[in-house]
C-alpha cells in the first residue's frame, strides 16, 4: 500500500512539473532589458527626470507590449506600439514628475505577450528643493 502510495504522488509530482512553464524556452517572444532598475539619484525640484530602459525581444517571434502600468500617476510610460522581430530592440521611455519634493522607489510593470511577463522595472532618486521654484507637495 505504501509502495502504490509514493508511485502515485511521484507520478503526480512528474506530471505537474512537466506541465509547467519554463520561462527559459524561447518558443516565443522573450523581452530582456539591459538594465531593470535606474536611480536618478538627487534631482532638483522641477527639473526634467526621464530614462529610457532599453531591450530586445531575444525570443523567436515578434514581441508585442500590450500595456505598461506604473505605480502612480507621477511616472508616465511609453512604450512602442508595434511589435519588435527578434533580434530588436527599443526602448520603454519613463518620465518622473519633480514637481513632488522627497524620495521615490516607483515601480513600472510590462506587460507582453513574452513568455517571462509581466516584467518589473523600477526608478528611485530623491527630488530635492530649488531655492528659485516653491515645493508643492509631498
Amino acid at each position: 500500500m505504501k509502495k502504490t502510495g509514493f508511485i502515485i504522488i511521484t507520478f503526480l509530482l512528474y506530471t505537474l512539473t512537466s506541465f509547467s512553464q519554463d520561462k527559459t524556452n524561447t518558443n516565443g517572444a522573450v523581452i530582456s532589458f539591459e538594465k531593470e532598475n535606474h536611480s536618478f539619484g538627487t534631482i532638483i525640484f522641477g527639473e526634467e527626470a526621464q530614462y529610457y530602459f532599453k531591450f530586445v525581444n531575444t525570443g523567436s517571434t515578434p514581441l508585442i507590449i500590450s500595456s505598461v502600468k506604473s505605480t502612480c500617476g507621477c511616472t508616465i510610460p511609453d512604450w512602442p506600439k508595434n511589435a519588435i522581430a527578434p533580434g530588436d530592440s527599443a526602448v520603454v521611455r519613463v518620465e518622473y514628475n519633480t514637481r513632488r519634493s522627497g524620495a521615490f522607489n516607483k515601480g513600472i510593470t510590462i506587460y507582453s505577450n513574452a513568455i517571462n511577463s509581466p516584467t518589473l522595472l523600477t526608478i528611485t532618486g530623491e527630488v530635492t528643493a530649488n531655492k528659485n521654484k516653491m515645493i508643492i507637495g509631498n
